[in-house]
């Protein structure tokens, strides 16, 4: 038996915590806690492409202009690392997805002589 507000334990016989006077339970009861995270940010879909060359070529960028980004891909089969169906979708958090859709944006320059 214990007591559900003092959590002192009792052996059977005992229907009250001598101590503040509660109805004791023979057991405590579960309580689901739901975990929660500090930094628990809404992630956003900011581009979608259809091949990894793309997709590592526009994280690299983002990841050189300090924004953490991540893939989800949904029925994609790889072939020595290479989506052969399927889109890749590049997420960030929702704070960076301004900065990283202005940066995506961008217009690179023609490198080529």
């Amino acid at each position: 038996m214990f007591c559900p507000r003092c959590q002192a334990e009792y052996r059977r016989g005992f229907t009250r915590c001598t101590e503040c006077d509660a109805l004791l339970v023979y057991r405590f009861p579960t309580v689901q806690q739901q975990e929660t995270y500090e930094d628990e940010t809404e992630l956003v879909v900011v581009r979608t492409y259809g091949n990894k060359l793309d997709a590592d070529f526009a994280k690299m960028t983002l990841k050189a202009a300090g924004i953490e980004s991540m893939f989800r891909t949904e029925g994609v089969s790889e072939i020595r690392s290479f989506p052969v169906l399927g889109d890749i979708e590049l997420l960030v958090r929702s704070d960076d997805a301004d900065d990283a859709d202005e940066i995506l944006s961008l217009d690179l320059p023609n490198t080529e002589p």
